[in-house]
């Protein structure tokens, strides 16, 4: 055993396909490399470079804190373009752009196009790459019971075909940050190396070997956007993503409102996202017993976050999956009425009657209890034990998703443990099917119109005109909810939905 690792290690060595350490603060100031290198304690907290006993107190020396791990990426992009397969994959790109208005890849994107029109020395190469990135936090212990947050970052190659870009092997792991708690708004200290790299890329490139055209040229690389969910974004992004101004895209002009009972900030108002001739802001029974005369708020530009961005149309991408988990998750509770799930309650309609809306639903004291009047977007029992026993019947193929069946119990009416994955097929597909008969038409109506919406979003193939009508559409959809819907069910993974037409139009296909 102990000789095969030793191989395996001089193999990857061999092919520079190892990774390097570096020291970090145990508080996340700082990595000991470069001037800090030789030092012995932070120069920001001062404390140890070194693990520190728990009990005695006592300076391990010699044994780090805490330990980062970064696989450098360019003498892995030099590996790639050796292997004739994958080097000619990686120019997959160029004789592959579409004809028509239909967008199948990135390279049919407006973002793509922004590049070659502003850098037409780096287009002028199609072997120079466009590349994505993506972190999120995972617990490797978690079949231990054990609380720990660690933070791989990966690099996806877009220069790939679409049915290639997504596989494992073509994923690039790139930092390993270590945990036991996420690195937050510190992340920057530990995106340095990576960053160092693509500046070097960017600016100066790299010579490498190509195989398939036998010949050597400078590599060039280009980071195109960043995917993660919510709180990653803001951590990376640098901006909010909790409060008033919760929306990277609205930023200031994001519409809020703090309910005072639920404890929470909402984001309505979507109505001022529709034409000014639109029926729908005449109708004050409908929302808020007020008429909306409000313009579409302005849409924050690269050159208003920061001056570095000003040049791209979009630097972070909202992650659709999370997205869709939040929603799906929220929906099924406010159906079932589940506890600590759900979306209405006592406090929801304490927040109804301060603001004067939905009058037929206002609790009513009665002797020592107070009653709540059922609502049109809450399921009976006799409705909520055909929706759960429709998902707990269902069969789906091998590898369509996880058994649904198993995270639904039939004696306490429950959905609960749902995958990621999973809110993604039933959101997509199997939601209207287990809803259909139940509920009254306006509520359901717009639960099917955003299931519509999230299936058409994330299709393979997409057309740029029906992206912009979608968001129309979405607009719409989210007006009906706020006419059915209890005002805490709008947190802002809701309001998040009107931005994802607008960027899988300037992008290309949800990936």
């Amino acid at each position: 055993m102990l000789c095969s690792v030793r191989a395996v290690r001089k193999f990857l060595k061999k092919f520079e396909l190892g990774y390097k350490k570096f020291h970090a603060c145990v508080k996340d100031c700082c990595l000991f490399r470069k001037e800090n290198a030789e030092l012995e304690n932070c120069p920001k907290c001062g404390h140890s470079r070194w693990k520190v006993g728990v009990r005695t107190k006592q300076i391990k020396k010699g044994v780090p804190a805490k330990v980062l791990r970064y696989f450098p990426i360019i003498p892995r992009f030099r590996n790639m373009y050796r292997s004739f397969e994958v080097a000619k994959d990686l120019a997959w790109h160029y004789t592959h752009r579409s004809s028509d208005a239909k967008m199948r890849h990135p390279v049919d994107s407006p973002t793509w196009k922004t590049i070659d029109d502003k850098w037409p020395s780096f287009s002028a190469d199609p072997r120079n790459l466009r590349l994505g990135l993506a972190t999120d936090g995972f617990n490797p212990f978690r079949n231990l019971s054990s609380t720990y947050s660690c933070w791989p970052v990966m690099l996806v190659m877009y220069n790939l075909p679409p049915w290639l870009w997504m596989k494992k092997e073509n994923v690039l792991l790139t930092l390993l940050i270590p945990g036991p708690k996420q690195p937050g708004n510190d992340i920057d200290v530990y995106l340095r190396p990576l960053i160092e790299d693509l500046q070097i890329l960017w600016t100066n490139g790299a010579p490498v070997y190509d195989r398939f055209t036998n010949s050597t040229f400078n590599l060039r690389a280009i980071l195109m956007w960043t995917i993660h969910d919510f709180p990653a974004y803001g951590n990376v992004a640098g901006c909010t993503t909790k409060g008033k101004f919760a929306c990277p895209i609205c930023g200031e002009n994001t519409h809020f409102l703090w309910l005072k009972f639920s404890r929470k900030t909402i984001y309505l108002c979507h109505r001022c996202f529709l034409p000014p001739s639109h029926s729908f802001r005449k109708k004050k029974s409908w929302f808020d017993g007020k008429e909306e005369k409000g313009k579409k708020p302005r849409i924050m530009t690269g050159k208003q976050i920061s001056e570095t961005l000003k040049e791209l149309l979009v630097r972070n991408n909202l992650d659709v999956m999370h997205i869709i988990k939040n929603i799906i998750e929220s929906l099924i509770g406010t159906l079932l009425d589940s506890n600590g799930k759900s979306k209405d309650g006592l406090n929801a309609r304490k927040d109804m009657q301060d603001l004067e809306i939905k009058h037929d639903l206002h609790p009513e004291d009665r002797g020592s209890r107070t009653y709540l009047p059922p609502a049109s977007y809450t399921l009976s029992k006799d409705e909520k034990r055909i929706f759960c026993k429709t998902l707990f019947d269902l069969k789906v193929p091998d590898g369509y998703s996880s058994n649904i069946g198993n995270c639904v119990s039939m004696d306490e009416l429950k959905v609960t443990g749902l995958k990621s994955h999973d809110c993604h097929v039933l959101m997509l597909q199997l939601f209207p099917v287990a809803l259909k008969g139940l509920l009254p038409t306006g509520p359901r109506n717009a639960i099917l119109r955003l299931c519509a919406f999230f299936n058409k979003l994330c299709q393979r193939v997409i057309d740029q005109e029906e992206m912009a009508s979608l968001e129309d559409e979405v607009v719409e959809t989210l007006c009906m909810f706020e006419r059915f819907f209890p005002p805490s069910f709008f947190d802002i993974m809701v309001h998040l939905t009107i931005h994802l037409g607008r960027e899988a139009r300037l992008c290309g296909p949800v990936q």
